[in-house]
């Protein structure tokens, strides 16, 4: 009978709320703003989907060189809360990103600098290239406070991060006609150069942060 107790004990003060079957929520954060919907299978765990995405323009200088860049933001995320005492939750699962930063190289003052070499804004063609992360399906580890299935509206806020890998990093450099064979030699490898500097610094970011907060309700 004490074993009862203390059992039926421990399951309330991990639930913190009450559960209902299902929930959904919407929510915002630094994967970007989407949605979710849960299933509670009792008071200690629930499974958890959902998506979220953004896209944002903005000139940036890296290593010398002026980009438009474009980030967009694609994450579907499959994962299992753990319920903890006083409404926090341990989550783990995977999140199925598609991050990625569109860039388009551009002259600044009428001249590209690339590895440090100046060319004229007429030297060069095509300039532009992509980063992405390697694992499409980026393990996850967190904790947050409130359940997208708890019964009626609440509040639920996660922090934690996904491991995304290293970068990625195409570059896509074509020489300007006024570049004669050598030139352009010169410039394909200065492309190159550029390339691996810009996968280097974006691969210092292989663990991404996952924070967000949302509104839920539960049925």
């Amino acid at each position: 009978m004490k074993k009862n107790i203390l059992f039926a004990a421990v399951l309330t003060l991990c639930s913190g709320t009450v559960m209902a079957e299902i929930g959904a929520g919407v929510q915002i954060g630094t994967t970007g703003a989407g949605v979710d919907a849960a299933y509670a299978f009792n008071n200690l765990i629930t499974a958890r989907v959902g998506y979220s995405g953004y896209s944002y323009n903005k000139t940036s200088n890296y290593n010398d060189v002026d980009y438009d860049g474009k980030l967009t933001l694609s994450n579907i995320r499959t994962l299992a809360d753990l319920s903890l005492p006083l409404g926090f939750r341990a989550t783990g699962g995977l999140i199925f990103q598609g991050n990625k930063i569109n860039l388009t190289g551009k002259p600044s003052g009428g001249t590209y600098t690339i590895n440090g070499t100046t060319y004229q804004a007429s030297d060069v063609g095509q300039f532009d290239g992509q980063i992405k992360w390697k694992n499409s399906a980026a393990p996850y580890l967190g904790l947050g406070w409130g359940s997208v299935s708890s019964t009626g509206i609440g509040f639920y806020a996660d922090i934690g991060a996904m491991y995304q890998g290293k970068s990625k990093t195409t570059l896509n450099l074509t020489c300007g006609t006024a570049l004669d064979a050598s030139q352009c030699a010169q410039l394909r490898a200065d492309g190159e150069a550029e390339r691996i500097k810009v996968q280097d610094k974006a691969s210092k970011y292989q663990w991404y942060p996952v924070i967000s907060m949302g509104l839920s309700i539960g049925f």
